[in-house]
């Protein structure tokens, strides 16, 4: 109270609370603790205070009775007996009510900074108690004693009444409604300071148990509360220090996994390179556009699920100018699959020169795949042998069956014979059968792969064969291209926004009548008959009729060499080729006409064109061999010559080339 007066107070914890109010509780860290001790002790240093300024006023009421006595005689013994013990009682009923009272009001008051100070203790990372001065059975006992000290001044006032036989009903209206009052104040103060602390310490404990951290806004002195409030801080740090543990160790694993799922990152990236690389190679075997053969259309669609699918078809001369189509699924996706089509591509391509039989050839490939894929992959395959009358010879190895569609009926024929999977058992070659059939202008052919009526839409329905039925025959008289386009346009409507289950493959192949076609059949039958002059000057007429038609420019020029008309087939095969540069036997019958006119750089130049289209084309292996002999190279040759061996170890004259070539040596 003096302070503003600046007379500093008497006792330096008294002097440090004013300090620190003066200075808005700013501490230095050092003496926090100091501090906050100083602000809890100070409701006991004031009870402490009011207890020696009642007690001094007792004992000078006493010294004023006793000089009454001694001086003035204004008492007798039995006078200052009684007005000396009164005094006492009424020094100890004030100590009680004064003293308590004030200890409540100053703890009311100091508590925002009594926690302010506890907070920024504990933010410093130091471990306190909170500090505890009384316990809450004191303040009951207290309002305990002060009903009781309330009856019996009531009951001593009344007692006055009837002893003195004097009646004052102001005294006692005044004394009933002072000490009511009182009661009810002090009682408010302590039920209100109760339910700050037990308020406080609800929020403090929600605020741990969400995981944050909270500091206190009321700071109880009482032990019992104390005692919970120190349990909820040291509660609130190991819980702290366990986040902290569990979020170092978080962000340590956090930290591996990003390291992990950055290297596999990297792995994937080389991967999906790798896999986009794989996918390049595999689409390059598969012919994206199928030229015609004869009068015979062609048209292709491809979907594949993956980067790298498990369909495949392909195209091939086969023996004795036949062509053969074969389209194929195989079992799984990615790599593995990958493998099987690369090998199924180079089998179909080797036994094709050796056969027009899709039997001999499915038998050829089951046991290719068998030899070299050590997977548990297999595939199932359709294959097509078509030669110039247009007679087809074909096969099924548990393939979809062909759809042959008839332009003069319009009737649908589904082509399929037995056969078991293809590099799945040995024992599969003799599962393998053959069946025959004929095409007629007009007709179709429709082979496709499971992706078709396998596909599913939104709804987990299958396509069906049934709807793609429907579909071939809704649009039967449009051309190989259209019809094929039409198809596939029916499939994705119906997968709608769905994703691919399967690698979708459609080849539709279409005789379509070409009337250069027909001269050039006509100049084949002269040629069975040997009269190749004649077949020439068919083919001569027919060029000048049909002057860029590629098909009898190329016959044309094969008759030349025929004949031994190099230079002329060297020139009308160079013609082709400045419109074909993809047909490998274009190059061959190119390098083989130089070769025989002895220009053997131009020859091997043609022959390496033709390899370039097809490693494996054997018979461009072995003229190259020859030629590098002819220049003397034979050390190219011998090394051309194994490569015929190795694609054709039945090759006598490739052997019988190596042979001479290293006894000579």
């Amino acid at each position: 109270m003096l302070t503003p007066l600046k007379i500093p107070a008497f006792i330096e914890p008294l002097r440090a609370v004013n300090i620190a109010y003066r200075n808005n509780l700013d501490i230095p860290a050092d003496e926090l603790n100091k501090v906050y001790t100083n602000f809890c002790d100070l409701p006991m240093y004031n009870l402490i205070v009011s207890t020696v300024n009642v007690t001094l006023a007792g004992m000078l009421g006493v010294a004023f009775a006793a000089y009454g006595y001694k001086i003035d005689g204004a008492y007798n013994l039995y006078e200052i007996q009684a007005v000396i013990k009164a005094i006492a009682l009424m020094v100890i009923i004030i100590i009680i009510l004064h003293g308590m009272a004030t200890y409540l009001v100053t703890e009311a008051l100091t508590n925002a900074e009594r926690s302010k100070l506890y907070n920024k203790i504990v933010q410093t990372g130091a471990r306190i108690k909170p500090r505890a001065l009384i316990g809450i059975r004191i303040k009951f006992l207290f309002f305990v004693w002060l009903m009781i000290i309330t009856l019996l001044t009531f009951a001593a006032l009344m007692e006055k009444v009837r002893f003195f036989e004097t009646y004052n009903i102001m005294v006692l209206i005044v004394y009933f409604f002072m000490s009511v009052f009182a009661s009810f104040l002090l009682m408010q103060i302590t039920t209100r300071s109760f339910m700050r602390i037990l308020k406080d310490l609800i929020r403090v404990t929600r605020a741990i148990a969400s995981g944050g951290t909270a500091g206190f806004e009321v700071l109880s002195l009482d032990r019992e509360f104390t005692a919970i409030e120190f349990a909820l801080m040291e509660t609130g740090r190991e819980i702290d220090e366990y986040r902290r543990d569990i979020e170092g160790k978080v962000a340590k694993r956090t930290e591996e996994l990003e390291d992990a799922l950055s290297s596999l990152r990297s792995r994937d990236e080389q991967i999906q390179k790798q896999l986009d690389m794989a996918s390049v190679i595999q689409r390059s075997i598969l012919p994206g556009k199928i030229d015609d053969w004869n009068e015979l259309k062609f048209a292709v669609r491809y979907m594949a699920m993956e980067k790298i699918g498990g369909d495949f078809y392909d195209v091939h001369l086969l023996k004795d100018d036949k062509i053969g189509i074969m389209i194929a699924d195989v079992s799984g996706h990615g790599i593995p699959a990958a493998l099987v089509t690369t090998m199924a591509k180079m089998s179909f391509g080797n036994a094709g020169t050796k056969y027009d039989s899709p039997k001999k050839i499915f038998q050829e490939m089951n046991q290719s795949i068998l030899d070299h894929v050590k997977t548990q992959d297999y595939m199932t395959c359709f294959m097509l042998s078509i030669d110039d009358d247009y007679d087809v010879v074909y096969s099924n190895a548990s393939h979809q069956k062909a759809i042959l569609l008839r332009a003069g009926t319009g009737e649908i024929e589904l082509l399929d014979t037995n056969g078991l999977f293809i590099g799945a058992i040995e024992e599969a070659r003799d599962s393998y059968e053959e069946k025959r059939t004929k095409l007629e202008y007009g007709d179709r052919l429709i082979l496709y792969t499971d992706g078709i009526p396998e596909a599913i839409n939104e709804e987990r329905t299958e396509y069906s064969y049934q709807r793609l039925e429907q579909v071939v025959r809704k649009n039967r008289n449009l051309p190989a291209e259209e019809l094929a386009d039409a198809i596939l346009s029916d499939v994705r409507q119906f997968i709608g926004n769905a994703s691919l289950v399967d690698d979708i493959t459609c080849v539709v192949i279409e005789l379509a009548r070409d009337e250069a076609i027909d001269i050039i059949k006509n100049a084949k039958q002269l040629i069975n008959a040997h009269q190749y002059q004649d077949a020439i000057r068919v083919l001569e007429r027919g060029l000048d009729k049909y002057n860029d038609n590629q098909k009898i420019i190329y016959n044309l020029s094969k008759n030349y060499f025929r004949v031994n008309e190099y230079g002329k087939a060297i020139k009308t095969i160079e013609r082709y080729i400045a419109n074909d540069k993809m047909n490998k036997n274009a190059f061959y019958i190119g390098g083989a006409a130089h070769y025989q006119l002895g220009d053997f750089d131009n020859a091997i130049a043609y022959f390496e064109k033709a390899l370039e289209i097809d490693a494996a084309f054997v018979n461009a292996l072995f003229a190259m061999g020859m030629a590098y002999k002819k220049r003397g190279d034979e050390e190219n040759a011998v090394r051309f010559f194994d490569k015929v061996v190795n694609i054709d170890p039945d090759n006598k004259m490739a052997v019988f080339e190596i042979k001479s070539i290293t006894e000579k040596k």
